[in-house]
């Protein structure tokens, strides 16, 4: 049976001014209805998509989770996970650069563990309100952490978080890769990004498939480039210069492609 896969970044392209549109709701339906699969690409941890998931009533086929470090199918089962060494995650938070992050948020599959937590720190703020699963530790713990898929950092300007990713690629990027999204640092695996995530979820689900991919921040890029994909009206104008065509919408997108 033939069918399509839509790839959707969550945070500014379908989750926008802390809602996802009624209109972009109905266009998802609509889109599995017609037997594609929709699933969501981010940098999120998976404990903090559920909550929206939950509010908002929204089925996925798929999340490509912590920038395609780790993969979840629809039930919620990973079916394709990444690591970060402990003595990369203990090295680079001795990082001068790094040491300047307002947290250190050490992502596995069922909980996100924080060490040097200071005022202003989005993740705590995002916990506050939305209660998934946290730890604060202590940074020896680090060492008897769970599997780590991803370390996220938050600076407080996007130069910041910029010079920080360079630093840290320049350094260890034989082993990981730091991405800046925004004020925040993304650091994966080497070889992992949204656009890597992707292929991933195809391959290992067995997916004939073509798929279209929207996003509207820099970590999308991989996946925009790769796939030729497609950004929002509201992106940065360095997406939109490489996207093959700007959507109002998600639901834009999947209603014009459906």
């Amino acid at each position: 049976m033939s069918f399509k896969v839509a790839a959707s970044d969550f945070d500014g392209t379908l989750f926008r001014n802390w809602n996802i549109s009624a209109e972009d709701l109905a266009a998802i339906k609509n889109w599995q209805a017609a037997k594609n699969k929709f699933g969501i690409v981010t940098g999120r941890a998976y404990v903090m998509l559920i909550p929206h998931l939950k509010e908002f009533n929204l089925a996925i086929d798929f999340a490509i989770c912590e920038n395609g470090a780790i993969i979840h199918d629809g039930d919620g089962q990973i079916i394709f996970d990444t690591e970060l060494q402990k003595e990369i995650l203990i090295a680079i938070l001795n990082e001068p650069l790094a040491a300047k992050s307002m947290h250190f948020a050490f992502e596995a599959a069922d909980k996100i563990y924080c060490a040097n937590v200071k005022e202003n720190s989005w993740v705590i703020r995002e916990q506050n309100r939305w209660r998934f699963p946290l730890e604060i530790i202590d940074a020896a713990q680090i060492s008897t952490l769970p599997k780590i898929n991803q370390l996220a950092l938050d600076f407080e300007s996007p130069d910041a978080a910029k010079a920080a990713a360079e630093a840290l690629n320049k350094k260890f990027g034989d082993v990981i890769y730091a991405q800046k999204n925004t004020h925040s640092v993304d650091i994966v695996t080497a070889g992992i990004n949204k656009a890597r995530g992707v292929e991933n979820l195809l391959q290992v689900m067995n997916w004939e498939a073509k798929a279209y991919v929207i996003g509207d921040e820099s970590n999308d890029l991989p996946m925009i480039k790769h796939f030729g994909g497609y950004t929002v009206a509201t992106a940065k104008d360095f997406v939109k210069r490489e996207a093959t065509e700007i959507f109002d919408s998600v639901g834009a997108m999947l209603n014009h492609f459906v």
